[in-house]
This record gives structure tokens, sequence and C-alpha cells, in this order.
């Protein structure tokens, strides 16, 4: 371990991991119990639509600048206020409308990355390239799982409420068309500015599992958000490691570290007597 952090991409890759694996597993633990798991999965392909109508339009001609960040976040914020206005303006259940969302934006992020010259960038779009993060990659991370713990920590009961019962929520008097846009945008920053780094095939994934982990064992909601921060942690560890030790990819080495926690959670909530990981919150202690 010592000698892997003595590689300068190794240790940025390891304080990326360290710093965003734990905000996106407290993250996932809200989008999981929102029944929003499919929605952060849209998301990030339609990331891969934003990557090629950058490169298409030569608005930028580096996929891993900072042209191409403000790129991502703009178009994914714009696609993620979108769906929130389809949930709530139209008839369709919202799994239709992350449906034709998920399937539109690879149909046309496909057509459009055969403008991105080699294939070395398609998969470094797809899979992430967390091995070249730079310093500043190390901050801007920092600085938004502030920004997510900050959100997060002002609304928790807001967002408690529209999970357990909504009506709750309007009679305490939570302006909740307000939350939700709220929460999409945050959802799709995230993805947007971790995106070069995790990838767009492997980004959801992150976010998702280590909450669904959590959940498998947890007995109060407290616990739910300290487990699937360490899930987090160390699939981010363990990943960066077994990444380096047997030259394996990066991104997918910590995805499967997050299936081996999830297995093991299984297993562990399978003794405890905890085997229905769709269990209501309200079975859990939400404070």
């Amino acid at each position: 371990m010592w000698e892997i952090l003595q590689t300068p991409q190794l240790e940025k890759a390891f304080l990326i991991a360290m710093i965003a694996g734990p905000i996106m597993g407290i993250l996932g633990t809200f989008i999981t119990l929102r029944g929003m798991a499919f929605f952060s999965d849209a998301i990030s392909h339609a990331a891969v639509t934003g990557v090629g109508l950058g490169i298409a339009s030569h608005f930028v001609s580096d996929v891993y600048g900072r042209g191409m960040q403000l790129v991502l976040v703009v178009f994914c914020c714009l696609v993620a206020l979108i769906m929130a206005w389809l949930f709530e303006r139209t008839s369709l259940r919202a799994d239709t409308v992350i449906a034709f969302s998920y399937s539109g934006a690879v149909a046309l992020g496909v057509i459009l990355i055969n403008q991105l010259k080699g294939y070395q960038s398609l998969e470094g779009v797809l899979f992430g390239e967390i091995l070249f993060a730079s310093s500043q990659d190390v901050w801007l991370i920092l600085g938004l799982s502030v920004l997510v713990l900050v959100f997060l920590l002002l609304n928790m009961r807001a967002l408690l409420l529209c999970v357990v019962q909504e009506n709750l929520a309007r009679i305490a008097g939570i302006n909740i068309r307000q939350l939700n846009y709220l929460f999409v945008v945050l959802i799709a920053l995230v993805i947007a500015l971790l995106l070069q780094q995790l990838g767009a095939l492997l980004i959801s994934g992150l976010i998702v599992i280590p909450a669904a982990a959590s959940r498998m064992v947890a007995g109060s909601f407290r616990q739910m958000l300290i487990l699937s921060a360490l899930f987090g942690f160390l699939a981010g560890i363990f990943g960066i490691t077994s990444s380096a030790q047997f030259d394996l990819p990066t991104g997918p080495s910590i995805v499967l570290a997050n299936v081996a926690f999830l297995v093991i959670a299984m297993a562990l909530g399978r003794f405890l007597g905890r085997t229905k990981m769709n269990r209501p919150l309200t079975q859990l202690d939400q404070v």
C-alpha cells in the first residue's frame, strides 16, 4: 500500500476515491429511498450525448478539459430538469420517462460519439480515467462533496418526509416542487463532475450499490447513512489497490469491490434477519 501511495497518479486516485466514495454513498441513500436509482443511470448515459455534442459542435476539443466539464454540467442539469418537469406535468409514469430518456440519450450519444477521434477517448468516457486526475480535480471534487453534504444536512428532514409521506411534507409547509428540482440538479452535478474520473457506464453503480448494501444490514436510517458512506469509502480503497496490484482497469475494479460488499451485506443481512432490502423506511428509526 505504501509503495502504491508513492505514485503521484495513484495518490490522486486514492484521494478522489476517499472523498467521492462516502459522499456518493450518502447521496445514493436518498436516491434509492426515493426510488430514483434508474434516474441517476439515465443522467449518466445522457452525459455521453453531452460529450458528443461538445465535440461535434467544436465547442471543446479536449474530452478531459474544463470546457467539457462545463458542457457536461449544463447538459446534465438541463436533462435532469426536463425529466423532473415531465414527471410533474405529464401523465406518464416516472419509469416510462426514464426509459425513453435513457434509450434516446444512448442512441443520440452513439451517433454523436462518432465525431470523437479514436476509441481511446470513447473508452475513457464510458469507463472513466481516474488515474489521469489532476490536483485541480481533487479540489473540485472536494468542493462538490462539501456542497452535497451541506444540501443533504439542510434538507434531511424534508427529504425524509417526502419519502415517508408526501402529504405530511406539504402540511409541514415544505416546497416539494422546489426540493425535487434542487435534488435532481444535485444528482446531475455529481454525475457531470465525476464522469471523467468514473465513467458513464459505472458512475450510477457507485452511487446506488453502497446504499443498497447498507440497507441490507442497517437497523436505522442513521446506520444506513454511516454504512453507505463506509462501503463507498472501502470499495474505492480496495478497488484502486486491486487495480494497481493486478493491473486491472480502475473504474470497473471499484465497481466490483462495491458489488463484493453488496454480496457480503446480503449474507450478513440474512444472518441478522433483514432479508428484504425494500422494506419501508417506516420500519427504520428515521432519526
